[in-house]
């Protein structure tokens, strides 16, 4: 049996549950190197606690982008789905400058960034969101989208 289907009947298991719980569904991705991506259909204000609590629901964590070419599929992903703001789990909130993974804490690697970012605009911007153009430092409370990971195995 073709993994495709069993993850489109994880997607489709995943959001009756959560239907059912008054919990967030997702827009489901095909699968990437082992990853399947969840994409948040309602908007809310956003917590990196929160969020990486609702994706662990899920057997997930909020996305760590670990290559370039992660990255531009993520992007191509999320591109025209949505007018929100869509977070990953990258933030320097510990270290100004200093990008990690929430949940892994892991260091982010080098990544296209949107043009002059990071620049931490007003002193407040502790969150990353990704863009077509590139990723983006933000901060870390709009109201936005997320986008949670889940490693397949292979």
């Amino acid at each position: 049996m073709s993994v495709l289907p069993i993850l489109l009947l994880l997607g489709i298991l995943v959001a009756a549950t959560f239907q059912a719980e008054s919990m967030p569904t997702f827009v489901v991705s095909e699968m990437f190197q082992n990853s399947v991506y969840f994409l948040s259909k309602q908007a809310a204000k956003f917590d990196l606690r929160l969020m990486n609590r609702i994706c662990k629901d899920i057997g997930g964590y909020l996305v760590e982008i670990d290559s370039p070419k992660e990255q531009d599929f993520l992007s191509k992903f999320v591109t025209g789905m949505t007018r929100h703001y869509v977070y990953t789990g990258a933030n320097d909130v510990m270290r100004e400058g200093t990008f990690v993974y929430y949940n892994s804490k892991k260091p982010m690697p080098a990544l296209k960034w949107y043009e002059n970012n990071p620049d931490n605009w007003l002193g407040d911007e502790n969150c990353v969101h990704i863009t077509s153009e590139g990723l983006n430092d933000i901060c870390c409370d709009h109201i936005a989208k997320y986008l949670c990971e889940l490693k397949v195995a292979s």
